[in-house]
C-alpha cells in the first residue's frame, strides 16, 4: 500500500507539472498571434516574446529559490496558492485594454509592457512551479526523491507537446477568444493540482523534512566557476534559439506555426538531456559532436535555400542544443540546491535571448550572431569535451586548417558556379576528415567552421552592396545587379523593389525613373488599374484618392497620373527613409507629385481613414517573403471595403514561395459576398522580359461585385477566383499549414 502511495504522488507531480509547463507554452504562440497585428506580423514579435517569457521565468524561477529557501513548506504552499489566485484576476488571456496601436518607435520597449501588463501575472505564477514543485518533491520522502530532477524532464515534455498541438489542433480550429477561455479553465484546474501537491509534500512528515534539512546542510557548495559554467552553457542554445529563429523564418509566414519549430527543438534536448537515461547518450554525442556539428554547419551556410536549408539549421540547432543541455544535465548539482541550479540557467537564457534580440540587432547589421553564436557553441563545447590542457594543440591545428583553406580559395576564387562549390566543399570534407582523424573535435573544427564562412565572405565582395541596415522588422540591403542596370532593395532574402538604372550599354538613364520586378508596366498591377481606370472613364479616368500598404522603393507611384492623391503606409521608418533617398532611389522623386507618407501599421492608420473616401487600396506589404496574415483576414477585408468608394477596388499582392494565398483572400470575399478575380500566370498573357527585371507577380483584386470594373470579366489574363473549400481567416483563425500544403500540392490543396 505504502508502494502504491508513494508511486501515486509521483505521478501527481508529474501530471501537475506536466499540465503547468503546457499551459506555459500554449499562453506563447497564442498570444503573440493576438499581439501580431500590432506590429504588421513581423516575426521580431516572437523574438521579443520569448525573450519576455525567458525574463518572467527568471523572476519566478528566483520567488521559488527564495520561498524555498526562507519559508517553511506550509507557508510556501500558502503563499504559492494565492499567488495563482491573484493571477487568475487578469484572466482570460486578452490584449489589454488601451494598448491597440504600438508608437512609431520604441516598438520592442512598447510590445515587452503589452505582455507584461497582459499576461505578466499569469505567466509569473506558472513560471516557478518547476523548481518549486521538484524542492517540494525532493521533500516528500519518496522513493525517487533525492534525484527529482526527472521531473524536469516531464516538464519540458509537456511544453514539447503544447507547442505540437497549438499550430495543428488549436491554431486552426479554434479561434482565439475560446482559447484564451478555455487556458484560464485549466489554470484554474491547475491551483488545484498544485494545492494537491503541497498537501502531498506536507504528509510526508516532520521526520522526512528534518532529514531533508540535514541533506541540505551536507550538500556540496556551489562554487562561482560552477555558476558560470551553468550560465554559459544556458546562455548559447537560448541565443540560438532566437537568432535561428530569426534566420530560419525570414522568408516564411509571420505565423506561430513555423516559430514554435526551433523552441519545439530548444525543449526536446531539455527533455533528452534530463532523462535519468537520456535516448542520446551524451558521451557518445560529445564524441562526434565536433564532425557532425561543423558538417552540418557548412552546409547551414550554404546558399542552398528552401526546406533543405531549413532542415539543415534545424538539425544543426539540434545538435548544439542538445551538447550544451546535456552538460547541464552532467553539472546539475545535488537536490538541496536545485532552486538555485534553475535560477541560474534562467539568468542564462534570459541573457543569451537578450544577446540575439536586442543587442544583435545594434551590433550588427545583418543576422549575424546566429553563425557566430553556432561558431562559439562548438568552440565551448570543444573546451568541455577536450579541457584547457589539449586547447593549445587543439587550436594549432584549426587554425592551420582554417588558413589552409582560406589561401586555397583565395588562389582559386575566380572559379564560378558549381565550380566554386566544388572545390569548396572538396577541401573543407578532406580537411574535416583529417581533423576529425586527429581527434581534434570540435574546437579545431570550429575554426574550420570559421573559414567556410569567410570563403563565403570573401566571395560575395563582389557583390555591389550599396547600403545595409538592420530595423525592428528585419535586415535591408540596397545592391545593384551584376550587370549594374538595376538597382534593388532586399528584406531579408526577397527582393522588395527594383529601379533600372543604366540602359544595355552601360550608360545611365536620362529619362524618367523606371520601375521593373512585380511593377513594369504592363505587368498585373498596370493592367488592374488600368480597368480600374476604365471603369471612371466618366471621371477622366481620375482617381481621387489611393492608399498604399507597403511602400518598398515607391514603384505603384509610378501608375499615378497628376491631380491624384496617392498615399503610401509604411511601418518601418528604414523603409521609407531608403526609398526617399536619392542616393539610392529616385522613384518617389521622379514618378509624379509628392506622396503622403504614413509610418505605421496599414490596417491600423487605415482605420483612421473616412469611409468611403478611396478608390483603390493596394496591399503590398511584406516582411520578407512573408505577408502579414492580418491583412488578408475577413475582418480586414470588411475595414477595406469601408474605406472604399462604391466603385473602388483592393488589390492584394499575394506572391510567394512557399504560401498559396490566392485562395485565403477569395475565401474572405466570398464570405462576405464580394467579388474576387485573380490574374492568370500563362506566359501568353504577360509580355514580360526577364532580362530588363520584369517579374510576373499574383495579384487578387477585391470588388463590391462584378459590375463595379467590368474589365475584368472581359480580359482573359483575370478569372473569378474560386476558393473551393478553403476557410476564410479572420483575426482569430488561420491555416498556415493548409496554404503550405496548397503550395506544395497544387491539385490536392483545396
Amino acid at each position: 500500500m505504502a508502494v502504491s502511495r508513494r508511486g501515486g504522488v509521483g505521478l501527481v507531480f508529474t501530471l501537475t507539472l506536466f499540465t503547468s509547463a503546457f499551459l506555459m507554452f500554449m499562453v506563447q504562440p497564442m498570444f503573440a498571434k493576438m499581439a501580431l497585428p500590432r506590429l504588421g506580423g513581423t516575426s521580431a514579435v516572437w523574438s521579443l516574446a520569448l525573450v519576455f517569457f525567458q525574463a518572467v521565468l527568471l523572476l519566478g524561477y528566483g520567488y521559488a529559490h527564495l520561498v524555498v529557501r526562507w519559508l517553511g513548506l506550509r507557508s510556501t504552499l500558502i503563499v504559492h496558492v494565492l499567488v495563482c489566485c491573484i493571477a487568475v484576476s487578469s484572466l482570460p488571456i486578452a490584449i489589454a485594454a488601451g494598448w491597440d496601436e504600438p508608437p512609431e518607435q520604441g516598438e520592442a520597449a512598447w510590445l515587452l509592457a503589452l505582455f507584461a501588463v497582459s499576461v505578466g501575472l499569469p505567466f509569473f505564477a506558472l513560471s516557478a512551479n518547476a523548481p518549486l514543485l521538484q524542492a517540494w518533491f525532493a521533500r516528500a520522502g519518496q522513493a525517487r526523491s533525492g534525484d527529482p530532477y526527472f521531473l524536469y524532464a516531464a516538464s519540458n515534455a509537456g511544453s514539447f507537446l503544447a507547442l505540437l498541438v497549438y499550430p495543428f489542433a488549436v491554431e486552426p480550429f479554434i479561434g482565439l477568444a475560446p482559447q484564451g477561455q478555455g487556458w484560464s479553465l485549466g489554470f484554474i484546474a491547475l491551483i488545484g493540482l498544485i494545492a494537491l501537491c503541497g498537501v502531498l509534500t506536507l504528509r510526508g512528515g516532520a521526520a522526512m523534512t528534518a532529514a531533508a534539512r540535514e541533506a541540505e546542510g551536507n550538500a556540496p557548495p556551489v562554487t562561482w566557476r560552477a555558476r558560470m559554467t551553468w550560465i554559459v552553457l544556458a546562455f548559447l542554445p537560448s541565443g540560438l534559439l532566437v537568432s535561428g529563429t530569426a534566420f530560419i523564418t525570414t522568408d516564411l509566414a509571420s505565423a506561430p506555426f513555423l516559430w514554435v519549430l526551433p523552441l519545439a527543438i530548444y525543449l526536446l534536448t531539455f527533455v533528452i538531456a534530463f532523462q535519468a537515461r537520456p535516448l542520446i547518450p551524451h558521451k557518445g554525442l560529445m564524441s562526434q559532436i565536433g564532425l557532425y556539428g561543423t558538417a552540418l554547419g557548412i552546409f547551414a551556410v550554404t546558399p542552398l535555400g528552401g526546406t533543405l536549408s531549413l532542415a539543415l539549421n534545424l538539425l544543426l540547432c539540434f545538435l548544439l542544443m542538445l551538447g550544451c543541455h546535456g552538460e547541464l544535465a552532467q553539472r546539475r548539482p545535488a537536490a538541496a540546491r536545485l532552486t538555485e541550479f534553475y535560477f541560474i540557467v534562467s539568468l542564462g537564457g534570459v541573457l543569451g535571448g537578450a544577446f540575439s534580440s536586442l543587442a544583435a540587432p545594434q551590433l550588427f547589421n545583418s543576422v549575424s550572431e546566429y553563425p557566430v553564436l553556432v561558431i562559439a557553441s562548438m568552440a565551448v563545447l570543444g573546451l568541455a569535451q577536450a579541457g584547457w590542457a589539449a586547447m593549445p594543440r587543439t587550436l594549432v591545428q584549426g587554425i592551420g586548417a582554417a588558413a589552409l583553406l582560406l589561401m586555397m580559395f583565395r588562389a582559386y576564387i575566380g572559379f564560378e558556379g558549381w565550380a566554386k562549390q566544388a572545390l569548396l566543399v572538396g577541401v573543407t570534407a578532406v580537411l574535416l576528415i583529417w581533423l576529425a582523424l586527429g581527434r581534434r573535435q570540435p574546437a579545431a573544427m570550429a575554426l574550420l567552421l570559421v573559414a567556410v564562412m569567410g570563403c563565403y565572405a570573401m566571395d560575395q565582395r563582389g557583390e555591389p552592396l550599396l547600403l545595409r541596415t538592420r530595423s525592428f522588422y528585419g535586415v535591408l540591403s540596397v545592391t545593384d545587379s551584376a550587370n549594374g542596370r538595376f538597382r534593388e532593395l532586399t528584406h531579408g532574402t526577397t527582393k522588395h523593389g527594383v529601379q533600372r538604372i543604366r540602359e544595355e550599354d552601360g550608360t545611365p538613364i536620362t529619362g524618367p525613373a523606371e520601375p521593373r520586378a512585380y511593377y513594369y508596366a504592363a505587368g498585373p498591377f498596370g493592367s488592374a488599374i488600368r480597368h480600374l481606370r476604365d471603369a471612371h472613364a466618366g471621371d477622366g479616368g481620375r482617381l481621387s484618392d489611393v492608399a498604399l500598404v507597403g511602400l518598398g522603393v515607391g514603384s505603384m507611384l509610378c501608375f499615378s497620373q497628376p491631380g491624384e492623391s496617392w498615399r503610401f503606409y509604411e511601418i518601418d521608418p528604414q523603409v521609407v527613409a531608403i526609398a526617399s533617398d536619392p542616393r539610392y532611389f529616385t522613384l518617389l522623386r521622379d514618378c509624379g507629385p509628392a506622396a503622403g507618407m504614413i509610418v505605421g501599421d496599414g490596417r491600423l492608420k487605415l482605420g483612421y481613414v473616412a469611409d468611403g473616401s478611396l478608390d483603390l487600396i493596394v496591399l503590398d506589404a511584406f516582411s520578407s517573403d512573408a505577408v502579414p496574415a492580418h491583412l488578408m483576414t475577413r475582418e480586414a477585408l470588411a475595414l477595406y471595403m469601408r474605406k472604399l468608394k462604391p466603385g473602388g477596388i483592393a488589390i492584394f499582392h499575394t506572391s510567394n514561395r512557399y504560401l498559396e494565398l490566392n485562395s485565403v483572400v477569395a475565401a474572405a470575399a466570398r464570405s462576405l459576398g464580394l467579388a474576387a478575380w485573380h490574374n492568370v500566370m500563362e506566359a501568353r498573357y504577360w509580355h514580360h522580359d526577364p532580362d530588363k527585371g520584369d517579374v510576373v507577380p499574383t495579384l487578387v483584386v477585391v470588388a463590391r461585385n462584378r459590375q463595379v470594373v467590368p474589365g475584368f470579366d472581359t480580359d482573359p489574363a483575370w478569372r473569378l477566383s474560386d476558393p473551393g473549400a478553403v476557410a476564410p481567416w479572420t483575426d482569430d483563425y488561420s491555416d498556415i499549414p493548409g496554404a503550405i500544403w496548397r503550395r506544395l500540392w497544387p491539385s490536392q490543396g483545396r
